[in-house]
């Protein structure tokens, strides 16, 4: 079993089972609390993808969502009412790239866990739940087209972006749900669901060696031959779909979202190091304590809303900000001066050296968190970004990295601007 340190001190047991599957186990003695999270690298963007011997398969966005609510659905009872059974409860989310049922518990860690194996490896698929499903998944699309924030982010990719899947929803259209099949859900869930495709990680007072154990002897046998899907993503122009676009919703305060579009160019550390840069250098502008802040905020162009992040996966790539405020186009005045300044050569030695503690503070902290820890282990294990070098490769980014990648990054020919305003606000 290999061992892995990570930041804090702490170990990470790790081992690959026969089956393909990774098990990593975060022992934290004393702790009444079990955090599991088993996950699958398949997520929204995985809608198109070659099998050997078949040809390429392309099914509907919003199939990978789909599978993780069906995977809650017995034949008899309720998965929520086993766990809540144990004092427990168990959830599960979809995202970009990834699928992930977790379950957190006092008691009954080793029945939890085994039985979190058990029911994402039963899915209970027939023409009758999935139909009612896709009544259920159509109300939540349209719950999110009501929400200001998923609105707007959700057209500024569509601003972005020509062709790749990322300018769907994770939960792809209601067309796209109304159109999925039973057939097309068990086939994406035996190309995807595979062991080899999956990873485990469970943090609390554990033996690492008893838990591989517990999971080696209770994972339900699988056919198949494996893991063999090659993920397509479509060729993506380098151009921006339209550098500006209003629509109008029912709400208080007009939202204000620049989004850049980047090439996911980055892999491993190089990944790892890239996204402390970038994180390091939108802080100069977004963080509460930058004077680029005090500038904005002074000049009420925007509040604690304000936000910026960058978003770096091995697949896609794209920086946002974003506010609430009565002027977006004096905002995006505004912010575009200070962006320019720091892409100049702004970036000042002594606030990225201040950066950097903060980070290591904050990271440090997050340690603290379960939930954190465990599914920051999961994504960097399948994006391979080295998460146990985190301190080390902060300490090592320089000024100049910070100012190089935002001089390289905020690319304004590859950028645009979502606003969202109140309903008939100019009249």
């Amino acid at each position: 079993m290999e061992q892995i340190k990570i930041p804090g001190g702490e170990t990470v047991f790790q081992e690959r089972l026969d089956n393909g599957l990774a098990v990593m186990v975060l022992p934290r003695k004393q702790f009444l609390r079990t955090y599991g999270v088993l996950s699958v690298n398949y997520g929204s963007l995985d809608s198109k993808f070659k099998i050997p011997g078949e040809g390429v398969v392309e099914v509907p966005p919003g199939i990978a969502h789909f599978l993780e609510h069906k995977l809650f659905e017995e034949e008899e009872g309720s998965v929520f009412e086993r766990f809540a059974s144990w004092g427990g409860s168990v959830n599960a989310f979809t995202s970009y790239t990834q699928t992930s049922y977790l379950f957190t518990t006092v008691e009954h860690a080793r029945e939890s866990l085994a039985y979190l194996l058990e029911f994402v490896n039963a899915p209970h698929l027939t023409e009758e739940n999935v139909e009612k499903e896709k009544g259920i998944i159509e109300q939540e699309l349209q719950m999110y087209a009501d929400h200001p924030d998923h609105r707007i982010h959700s057209a500024l990719m569509e601003n972005l972006y020509h062709e790749h899947p990322v300018r769907l929803d994770i939960g792809g259209t209601v067309e796209s749900v109304r159109s999925i099949t039973v057939a097309e859900l068990q086939r994406c869930y035996d190309i995807f669901y595979q062991p080899g495709n999956m990873a485990l990680v469970v943090v609390g007072d554990l033996d690492p060696y008893e838990t591989c154990e517990l999971v080696r002897s209770s994972y339900p046998q699988r056919q198949g031959a494996g893991f063999s899907a090659q993920r397509i993503d479509p060729q993506e122009p380098n151009s921006i779909v339209q550098p500006w676009a209003e629509t109008q919703l029912p709400i208080s305060r007009p939202r204000y979202m620049l989004g850049f579009k980047h090439d996911p160019r980055w892999r491993g550390q190089e990944l790892l190091r890239t996204q402390i840069a970038m994180s390091l250098g939108l802080k100069l502008i977004f963080g509460r304590s930058s004077r680029a802040y005090a500038q904005l905020y002074e000049a009420k162009l925007v509040d604690d809303s304000f936000y910026a992040s960058f978003r770096a996966l091995p697949r896609v790539a794209y920086s946002v900000f974003s506010s609430e405020t009565d002027q977006p186009e004096a905002l995006h005045e505004r912010l575009a001066g200070i962006i320019n300044e720091l892409k100049g050569g702004g970036v000042e030695a002594g606030e990225v050296e201040r950066l950097k503690k903060q980070f290591y503070g904050m990271f440090l902290g997050s340690l603290d968190s379960f939930e954190y820890t465990a599914n920051r282990i999961t994504a960097q294990y399948f994006e391979g970004t080295p998460y146990h070098r985190y301190l080390e490769v902060l300490g090592e980014v320089t000024t100049e990295d910070v100012q190089g990648a935002l001089g390289d990054l905020l690319d304004w020919e590859r950028s645009s601007v979502s606003i969202l305003r109140p309903v008939n606000a100019h009249g």
